[in-house]
């Protein structure tokens, strides 16, 4: 059953979503202007080896990368939900 409160719960739990990709996508863009490096290229070449230094920034840059790919899947199921809800 639809109710409103679902409605408003789901708008919330999708603005937050939104919230945060924002906060770390900034975060994924100041590493990229740091190290002058996108992050896709960042990740496939540390698991390739070729990035060998390990360091904080290149920790927090790995798990915020997918820490993103979360927040992401967890935005479309949200999304999905909301569209089913909408029906």
């Amino acid at each position: 059953m639809h109710t409103d409160e679902f409605e408003i719960s789901l708008s919330r739990e999708l603005s937050v979503c939104k919230n945060i990709i924002k906060k770390v996508e900034r975060s994924l863009a100041d590493m990229e202007k740091r190290y002058n490096l996108k992050t896709e290229v960042f990740v496939k070449e540390f698991h390739n080896g070729k990035i060998t230094e390990i360091n904080e920034d290149f920790i927090t840059w790995l798990n915020n990368y997918e820490t993103l790919k979360r927040w992401h899947d967890t935005m479309r199921q949200y999304e999905e939900i909301f569209r089913i809800m909408k029906i």
